[in-house]
């Protein structure tokens, strides 16, 4: 063979799919459909950094996987261009957000296709164009005339810097999980969904989806359903979930303001005394009344009962300022005796909050609200005209959503764009905009000068990808059903209560108004780990980020997309180092080397028919790194036999390494004589026959999806199998303690049924 050269060949298949049109998909085929998506990027700088590169490459490899299965793949791409991130960047550099996206959008398409990733480029969505972002507004639209979209006065999370408000999510440890500012409380009118009246549905729906357990624990601690008591302390009302204890209740806890601001200073206890009492209704003593820094005012009542027995809180901080503690048993009939004795009355509380859907900046879609003072003078609103009367829990007299005739609410083009931090966005000084027609009474009003959260635009985004092409809807109901849900869904761990939650909360919503067929919107999610650079994640922010674009021109996609494959596995935290990559080069030179025999060689025969099952187990399970270090180890088994394979084991090879190496299987596939493409073909299957130690490998699936592989004796009974299985983490996540049977096929599979 000639010399490897990765950047002509690369580049010569790069245009031949695309003129081929190889990944664009056949939304009417009739093969079994693959949805394969990757949680899209945010454009916000100025490119993709290696980290993206790791994940989205995950991804693509089991697209590729899949299509060379049979089926029709849907693999789309598109750009989360909405919102803080990429407006933050414009004002650092001093351009208009719409200027800014032109070109680092153009920058992310030119990076992902040097990748070599299989998208359909047909398809595209970006959230700030106005095709996109009108249904987004309808969205809202749809929401609000649900009931489940109001405004009120609240005290909100304000970050100074950013000088936005925050939803309760994107709060880490007390500082904007974007920039790191302390938070701080501010009273302002807001929009709200009504996510909490789906918390039971959010939280029963977990047990029904594919989802890594960590990330299902997440969003059951977020929504944080407790069953408990409130009990009345004279004038004070608590929130307990064990009201089993407060007969060693010794003083109260009350959320305050100033005190839980200095928990940003420090992390000890802080509080301060009242000089205020009530009555432990238990006990019929006095107990001292606090303010403290540890009390969240959102839970419950924002107020607890301090037992320093038994709670590791409340006893720091009784010692700390000497409050008394009373040792003793908790007794489970105090449940019982203050329902009787009138104190207490029991309530399920949630940890979740509704979702705070204004933001006062500018780059956003506008929140497609009108407000009519006539028509709030006479009680007039949306939902007086439509349903009767006014809701009685929100001000919502005057209130209008824009006619759906008239979306979209185009966002101007404006200088002014920066926010001032003055609770109002931008919009606000643009009368040109905000004064329009009331759909009620068709006098003068206002239009909402807020946009919505950006991530609004991303809870809906994989219903528009399969239906770009439709100008009149924001889907189609039949493509829909025929490619929805999202067949798997690649992404990051740190959206579990964010994006994750909040799609699965808008689909809930387009199911019962029956937009959907459909509750969940990613029945399928696989988490993968963040890269790592220098100990820390890989963010422009820490000033880690490494650029795939270096590598690529160095020395090739093919070996950076195999280098970031095996460095570590999908799921953890791979540590990104610039001397890896040389090693990973020298491996593909040696693919480049393998020479077509004629000759049959049995060692190679059935060195290869056991890749064949391994690289097909681990792609199954995202295991890349270790599919392709049993292919490294092929290789050497194959340079120690002479370095030579025959036509038929070359072709079985390179389409084993096809979804790893793209460029470089379609080219060795075409020098080999095969029908282009390469991964148009079908995937390779192991004979069981040619398995010929005494060493088999078991395939242990729960309700039919496997879940791991073992190595075992063939002799191992089903007895011993199951043994193992229940020794594995992978397995027990799934069976959790329940009752199962099991369907052992020996040789090949044992499958663990749990009951529903």
């Amino acid at each position: 063979m000639d010399k490897y050269n990765p950047g002509d060949i690369e580049k010569k298949w790069q245009e031949k799919w695309d003129k081929e049109k190889v990944f664009q998909t056949d939304l009417m085929s009739r093969k079994q459909h693959f949805y394969n998506l990757w949680m899209f990027p945010y454009p916000s700088g100025e490119g993709l950094h290696s980290g993206h590169a790791y994940a989205s490459t995950g991804s693509d490899i089991y697209g590729r996987f899949m299509r060379m299965h049979g089926k029709e793949v849907f693999q789309p791409i598109g750009y989360d261009s909405f919102g803080i991130h990429s407006e933050n960047f414009a004002i650092k550099i001093g351009e208009q957000p719409q200027t800014m996206l032109a070109r680092t959008t153009k920058n992310y398409e030119r990076q992902l296709r040097t990748l070599g990733h299989g998208y359909d480029w047909s398809r595209t969505v970006t959230t700030s164009d106005v095709d996109y972002y009108r249904w987004t507004q309808w969205l809202f639209v749809q929401i609000y005339k649900a009931g489940l979209a109001y405004r009120k006065s609240a005290k909100v999370n304000w970050c100074p810097s950013c000088k936005t408000v925050l939803a309760d999510e994107q709060v880490i440890d007390g500082g904007c999980e974007r920039c790191g500012t302390g938070v701080v409380k501010k009273e302002l009118m807001q929009w709200f969904f009504r996510i909490t009246r789906y918390a039971d549905r959010l939280l029963a729906n977990l047990d029904k989806i594919d989802w890594p357990e960590k990330i299902k624990t997440t969003q059951r601690n977020w929504i944080g359903r407790s069953e408990g008591m409130k009990l009345k302390f004279d004038n004070i009302e608590v929130f307990t979930t064990r009201p089993d204890t407060v007969h060693g209740a010794t003083f109260i806890a009350v959320a305050d303001k100033e005190t839980r601001n200095k928990k940003q200073e420090t992390k000890e206890k802080v509080g301060e005394f009242t000089r205020g009492y009530v009555v432990n209704p238990a006990t019929k003593k006095k107990i001292p009344v606090w303010k403290v820094n540890y009390v969240d005012e959102s839970y419950g009542t924002g107020a607890i009962m301090g037992v320093p027995a038994h709670d590791e809180r409340d006893r720091e901080f009784a010692i700390k300022y000497g409050i008394d503690i009373v040792e003793m048993e908790s007794d489970e009939s105090w449940w019982k005796r203050a329902e009787e004795e009138g104190w207490g009355k029991r309530e399920t509380h949630y940890h979740l909050r509704d979702w705070l859907i204004s933001r006062q900046r500018y780059w956003g879609p506008p929140i497609p609200m009108i407000y009519c003072e006539a028509c709030a003078a006479k009680g007039d609103c949306w939902f007086a005209k439509n349903k009767g009367e006014c809701p009685a829990d929100w001000d919502s007299p005057g209130w209008y959503p824009v006619p759906e005739e008239d979306l979209p609410v185009e966002l101007p083009y404006i200088k002014d764009y920066q926010p001032e931090g003055t609770g109002r966005g931008p919009l606000a000084k643009h009368k040109e905009f905000y004064e329009t027609k009331c759909p009620g009474c068709g006098g003068l009003a206002r239009r909402e000068t807020d946009v919505s959260d950006t991530f609004l635009d991303s809870a809906w985004y994989f219903l528009r990808y399969p239906c770009v092409d439709h100008n009149n809807v924001p889907w189609d109901k039949m493509t829909t059903n025929d490619w929805l849900p999202v067949s798997l869904y690649f992404g990051g761990a740190e959206h579990a209560v964010l994006h994750l939650m909040y799609a699965r909360f808008v689909t809930m919503v387009l199911f019962d108004l029956e937009f959907v067929s459909f509750e969940e919107p990613f029945p399928r999610f696989f988490a993968h780990g963040l890269m790592i650079k220098d100990g820390a994640k890989m963010s422009k922010s820490r000033g880690n980020v490494v650029s795939p674009d270096q590598y690529i021109e160095k020395f090739g996609a093919d070996a950076f997309r195999l280098y970031l494959m095996f460095i570590g596995p999908m799921d953890g935290s791979p540590d990104f180092r610039d001397s890896g990559i040389e090693g990973m080069v020298r491996w593909v030179r040696r693919l480049w080397k393998l020479i077509v025999g004629t000759e049959e060689n049995k060692e190679i025969s059935d060195g290869l028919n056991k890749l064949v099952l391994k690289v097909t187990g681990d792609v199954e399970q995202y295991h890349y790194n270790t599919a392709i270090a049993a292919m490294m180890s092929f290789v050497n088994l194959v340079e120690r036999e002479g370095g030579k394979l025959n036509q038929k084991q070359m072709s079985v090879f390179v389409r084993l390494l096809a979804p790893f190496a793209p460029h470089l299987a379609e080219e060795i596939w075409e020098r080999l004589g095969g029908q282009f493409s390469v991964h148009q073909q079908a995937w390779p299957e192991y004979d069981p026959k040619l398995i010929s130690d005494k060493k088999i490998t078991i395939v242990v699936q729960v309700n039919g999806k496997v879940r791991d592989r073992f190595e075992i004796n063939k002799e191992m009974s089903g007895d011993e199998i199951e043994k193992m299985a229940l020794k594995s983490d992978k397995v027990i996540n799934y069976v959790g303690g329940r009752k199962y049977r099991v369907v052992f096929v020996p040789g090949k599979i044992l499958n663990l049924v749990v009951d529903a």
